[in-house]
């Protein structure tokens, strides 16, 4: 996953938060290890290689390769795990700690739409993905990663968790002193600015910036957002999206499924999706979509 995460859990306990706190690091590690594309021994790298073989897969890697297929029929292609060839001709070839140490230089001008997902295979613990495709699974992978080690502190006894993993955060129960969660949601063009606070229950925000993970010589700019439809990363007028919804993997497929279809599409789509979001554009405004309209409100003063 090529990030940072944090885990808070809140236990009758010290001695039970620190237990469960320690359990939820470590299943992180392992999902790091079993599907990042950055580390060549990984699953997924494993499964990436043998494109065109039924390949066994954990059940872990089957969770997240059956997630990313439903995110991108139920977004109608525009969220797409397998932009990863795309991904790497744009220079997002390797963990983003390294690349901010030494800019990467585009691999390829070549650009292809994504071949999609409708030629994936699965079986009773086999995946087969089709000849030429390889998955990314950094749209996904966080969010659901998130969703997982929530549930498992949960059901080891704890009465709230927060884990963000990457600025993907999943919460439930309550946090200190028996609070709701409250969250700040920065600005991606102003450092600093925080647009306005959301409480979150049972529900995960993600977040989905050009702005974050970019690179390149001004006027060559690049970003880790790509745009299936063209394989190069999308300018849609957009440069954020902050997305609430039930589940941290859909929030994070929506976030870029948003992003993509720009601001024209992007508030439609979120209330066809039934989910609240922060929509900001390349000028810095900012529209509040459902459920965050009134986060909007109340750090302006007023409707956006």
């Amino acid at each position: 996953m090529g990030t940072r995460a944090h885990v808070i859990v809140v236990a009758p306990t010290l001695g039970l938060a620190d237990l469960l706190g320690t359990s939820a690091v470590a299943r992180l590690v392992g999902l790091e290890r079993t599907w990042s594309r950055f580390l060549p021994d990984s699953e997924l790298s494993r499964l990436n290689r043998h494109a065109g073989t039924a390949v066994s897969v954990s059940h872990d890697v089957m969770g997240l390769v059956q997630r990313a297929v439903e995110a991108w029929h139920r977004t109608g292609g525009r969220y797409d795990p397998t932009v990863l060839p795309a991904l790497i001709a744009a220079g997002y070839d390797r963990d983003f700690r390294e690349i901010t140490d030494a800019p990467p230089v585009a691999k390829s001008s070549h650009q292809a739409p994504s071949p999609g997902c409708d030629g994936i295979r699965f079986d009773a613990n086999t995946i087969m993905l089709p000849e030429g495709t390889a998955l990314d699974p950094g749209g996904i992978g966080k969010g659901l990663a998130a969703d997982w080690v929530t549930e498992q502190v949960m059901t080891g006894g704890a009465t709230g968790a927060c884990i963000n993993v990457g600025g993907d955060l999943r919460v439930t129960g309550l946090g200190p002193a028996d609070r709701p969660w409250s969250v700040a949601i920065d600005h991606p063009l102003e450092p600093g600015r925080i647009i306005g606070h959301v409480e979150l229950h049972d529900e995960a925000l993600v977040s989905s910036w050009r702005t974050r993970r970019s690179w390149g010589a001004p006027g060559n700019e690049r970003h880790h957002l790509i745009d299936p439809a063209t394989g190069s990363p999308a300018w849609t007028g957009l440069a954020g999206v902050t997305v609430v919804a039930p589940d941290a993997w859909w929030a994070e497929a929506l976030a870029t499924a948003l992003f993509l279809a720009g601001p024209d599409v992007a508030p439609a789509l979120a209330q066809h999706h039934g989910i609240g979001a922060l929509l900001v554009s390349d000028d810095g405004h900012v529209l509040g979509v459902g459920a965050l309209r009134g986060v909007v409100e109340r750090a302006t003063g007023g409707t956006r």
